[in-house]
């Protein structure tokens, strides 16, 4: 009796680890996984691109309009335009607003421009003769830069500082008598955060589908004569958290490899204008009770949050129809960002302890209130205890449903048998 429980429990972990080849390889094997992986991060870069693009073209068609030469006239009735200014442009002050306006009409002058006694009260008014819509924007252009360059020489620097907030701070907080410096503690948790949202993000399609495939396929029953439901569930679920981690080291790695190798070349990091990161990762705080905590609430929620949506996956007879209760999952998972701010108080409130402990917003509100520093030992006691109930009942309610879904082909798990004590074929 003993060599034969010895016997199936092997067989159990020879099977197990069968799975997690499959589903591994499967995935790596594809395109669409190598796809999926970079067309984010691609898609940003992209758009990033084409904005600083985008964003340097219009400030240098700017001061190239605002360099264009062409003749105006300006009256100033806030006494605030320098008339040394207006002279180097070779502009000239008008009396008469009437008059001027009916010579940009005929054509006489290019523009006019109209500076009220009250400028927080009245509009400055323009008045230009028209070329095209881009040659246009050459008349507010030049007003910027009179109006500007004004208020600059009517300011002395430490004026100037304050009105353009271009003064610098240096702050120094205490915590028990000591200098205290929040940022370097939370970089460490913030990446644990990072890595469940982003994660969660890139796989949810494959955690979903994860257990279709094989219902859509009809082999699910062929399958489950050579391994339980219990052991094909779980090294689906464990298969999805490897190919994660590969997705995370695919995206991190070359990024750390590239900023180590343009920092080690001469000035190259500060010719193409990137930050000094050395001194933010010289800085980080390594808390050995944090990380932990933020490693087993990130394990606990993965496990939890992709039991759910693979029982979500295995009630449905297709994708595309799971696809339809989806956010009744990722919505409430989400939650916490939406209300981002209830969670910077020092106290936390009823809210973020309700979030905390709900289980589909406890992930993400943990992880959060733990980056933050606001989650004492007993709430992250409790705060994980029920992520691991709630996974473990996650991953059983995945294998059960699984269990019936094998025999529902063509519609959905009905709940009242799931929970029923009929023994499952």
């Amino acid at each position: 009796m003993v060599n034969q429980n010895r016997w199936r429990a092997r067989l159990k972990m020879h099977n197990l680890g069968t799975v997690l080849r499959f589903e591994i390889f499967r995935a790596l094997k594809k395109p669409t996984f190598w796809i999926a992986i970079f067309a984010i991060p691609a898609i940003y870069g992209v758009m990033f691109m084409f904005g600083a693009i985008s964003g340097s073209q219009a400030k240098e068609n700017q001061e190239k309009l605002a360099k264009e030469s062409f003749s105006f006239q300006i009256q100033d009735e806030s006494g605030l335009v320098s008339k040394e200014l207006i002279l180097q442009l070779k502009g000239d002050f008008s009396n008469d607003k009437q008059k001027t306006i009916e010579d940009v009409k005929k054509g006489k002058l290019d523009a006019f421009y109209f500076v009220p006694k009250d400028l927080t009260v009245e509009k400055v008014e323009i008045y230009g003769k028209n070329t095209n819509i881009n040659e246009n924007a050459k008349y507010s252009a030049v007003l910027k830069t009179i109006l500007k360059n004004s208020g600059v020489q009517a300011t002395n620097k430490n004026q100037l500082a304050l009105i353009n907030e271009t003064y610098q701070t240096e702050q120094t907080f205490f915590k028990n008598g000591e200098k205290y410096d929040q940022f370097p503690g939370m970089i460490v948790p913030g990446i644990f955060l990072a890595i469940f949202y982003f994660v969660t993000v890139f796989l949810s399609n494959r955690m979903l589908t994860s257990t279709t495939e094989e219902k859509e396929n009809r082999v699910t029953e062929m399958i489950l004569t050579s391994i339980s439901a219990k052991t094909l569930i779980l090294g689906k679920i464990i298969s999805i958290m490897v190919l994660g981690i590969v997705q995370i080291l695919t995206i991190i790695l070359p990024i750390i490899i590239g900023f180590i190798v343009i920092s080690s070349i001469g000035t190259l990091a500060k010719d193409l204008n990137l930050p000094d990161l050395m001194p933010i990762i010289s800085s980080i705080k390594w808390d050995f009770g944090t990380i932990a905590i933020s490693a087993v609430i990130l394990v606990a929620g993965f496990m939890m949050t992709t039991g759910f949506i693979v029982a979500l996956g295995s009630a449905m007879p297709t994708a595309q129809e799971a696809s339809n209760y989806f956010a009744a999952i990722i919505m409430p998972l989400m939650m916490p960002l939406f209300v981002l701010p209830s969670f910077f108080s020092s106290e936390p409130s009823a809210l973020t302890i309700f979030l905390s402990y709900f289980p589909l917003t406890s992930p993400i509100s943990l992880l959060l209130r733990n980056m933050l520093g606001t989650l004492s030992l007993i709430e992250a006691f409790i705060g994980i205890s029920l992520l691991v109930i709630f996974a473990i009942l996650a991953v059983w309610l995945a294998v059960r449903i699984f269990r019936f879904g094998t025999i529902s082909y063509g519609s959905k798990v009905n709940l009242k048998s799931i929970f029923s004590k009929k023994k499952i074929a």
